[in-house]
């Protein structure tokens, strides 16, 4: 193969213009308003706490964010810092996975920075996307630790493959179709089938299940907790016979894997428009093995899509499948033994520019948006109102509850030493938190004192004993200016203090 010009030094300088790139993210995600995405403000309120389980994601995401803010402080820095952090390792063991099954330096650039033309990748990861982003570091471990095992096996390598089998499964449940794809695509290869068979193996699945057992235990105990609102949310069309609903679903799964995979093969194909041909063909033991388990990981999720009468399936729930599709790539094109002149730096180029572009995107919607009636959740202003009422009674809470997770976690990302809980948490905080005061009751009121307030707060207040019922509350409202409103828009709050 002719490899490009400098191939051996272009991964280490793609991983620099990556780092780059995640470096850049946390510093525009730093300089934007003290306000946090639904995720974000979730996060803040279970990091009061460390609990084998939490929600319907599993605890890894929400234990990294304990350790994070435990040592450095609770901030918004520190929330970019972790999520770019890991999207960074994600790509450097990518990176490292390519590179024991591809002989060109430029083609294993190629595999890594291919890995950003993924939408998951460059807009839903920096949008909204937290536990997805450990199973995307975890699934990039198992990558790596998968090629050395059956490049260079040792007890270590299957130690390594176990460990990030374990993580996986304590980042995302669906995680659990990665390994398994993994392991039937290489029982065809004579070469590699003994890897499976091997002793080893078991020590490496014991490495996994120590992992997750505490968790494991939490969750056959908190079972619809755990898994109810990810099967209504794939649910979502209920009319219709079995046989329908099944083909919506497998629509869906179809139209999300399209939107997921679009750039990245739009790109290729117009990188290597003139050899695709040959690239089709062209055939290795990697290609089948990686093929094969892309091909396998499809299929199980069309029988799961059919199996669970799922009807509507989201492109962010399938990236860990997408994540070997850049190396796969990057296989057929060495399998092809087609020249690399000037191929690189077409593909990578555009890559970076979109991914930089979309970093300006989100970074500017704060301050373009007002200007043209979109208000999202960075402009709400969650922040100055708990300044404002916080100044106007000269003193701050020893409680917070909240109307939603995202007033809760923000006020604790403003006053961090607060405990704050709001009205559907899902973990409840101590009963010596909860009889604490003064205790502050901060809710959405759009239409002020119009409007009620909400029966889920007041219920939450009642079944802890703060008030007796709902005339206790001494409601107070207030209109907050938007972040970087335009015409004087405001927003409006609802409060109340309970002594």
């Amino acid at each position: 193969m002719r490899q490009a010009t400098g191939g051996s030094r272009a991964l280490a300088l793609m991983l620099a213009a990556i780092a780059g790139y995640y470096l850049l993210a946390v510093l525009l995600r730093s300089s934007l308003p003290p306000s946090l995405e639904v995720d974000e403000a979730e996060l803040v309120y279970t990091s009061q706490f460390l609990a084998f389980g939490y929600d319907r994601q599993p605890p890894l995401y929400d234990w990294l964010l304990h350790g994070m803010i435990t040592t450095f402080g609770l901030s918004i820095a520190v929330l970019s810092v972790l999520k770019n952090l890991l999207l960074f390792l994600a790509t450097v063991f990518c990176g490292l996975a390519a590179r024991h099954i591809l002989r060109s330096g430029a083609l294993q650039a190629f595999a890594t920075v291919g890995i950003l033309a993924l939408p998951s990748i460059f807009l839903m990861s920096q949008r909204d996307l937290s536990h997805t982003v450990a199973a995307i570091l975890a699934a990039a471990l198992f990558l790596h630790a998968f090629f050395l095992t059956l490049k260079r096996p040792g007890l270590g390598t299957y130690l390594y493959a176990g460990l990030a089998v374990g993580m996986g499964l304590l980042s995302k449940y669906n995680f659990t179709l990665l390994p398994l794809a993994a392991v039937l695509a290489i029982l065809p290869e004579a070469e590699y089938r003994k890897r499976v068979f091997d002793w080893r193996m078991a020590l490496a699945i014991v490495v996994a299940a120590v992992l997750v057992l505490p968790h494991a235990v939490w969750f056959l105990q908190n079972l619809d907790l755990a898994t109810g609102d990810t099967m209504r949310e794939m649910r979502e069309a209920e009319a219709g016979s079995r046989f329908v609903r099944a083909l919506i679903g497998l629509a869906a799964l179809a139209f999300a894997l399209l939107r997921g995979v679009a750039p990245l093969l739009l790109l290729f194909g117009l990188v290597f428009r003139s050899d695709l041909g040959a690239i089709l063909r062209a055939s290795s033991p990697w290609t089948r093995i990686v093929g094969r388990m892309l091909l396998i990981l499809f299929a199980i999720l069309a029988v799961v899509v059919v199996a669970l009468d799922a009807t509507s399936i989201r492109e962010k729930w399938l990236v860990l499948y997408l994540l070997p599709l850049p190396l796969y790539l990057a296989l057929k094109v060495e399998a092809a033994n087609v020249s690399l002149d000037g191929r690189l730096k077409a593909f990578a180029v555009p890559v970076l520019v979109i991914s930089v572009a979309t970093l300006g995107y989100l970074f500017l919607g704060p301050f373009i948006g007002p200007q043209i009636g979109q208000y999202g959740r960075f402009n709400t202003p969650i922040a100055p109102l708990y300044d404002a009422i916080v100044t106007e009674r000269g003193s701050a809470p020893a409680l917070l509850i909240a109307g939603d997770k995202q007033i809760a976690g923000t006020i604790k990302l403003r006053a961090p030493e607060v405990p704050v809980t709001f009205s559907t948490a899902p973990v409840a905080l101590p009963a010596e938190a909860l009889r604490k005061r003064p205790a502050l009751v901060v809710w959405r009121s759009p239409k002020a004192d119009m409007a009620p307030v909400p029966t889920a707060l007041v219920e939450i207040l009642t079944k802890n004993g703060l008030i007796a019922s709902g005339q206790d509350l001494h409601p107070a409202y207030r209109a907050v200016p938007y972040h970087y409103a335009a015409g004087g828009d405001t927003f409006e709050f609802g409060y109340a203090w309970i002594d």
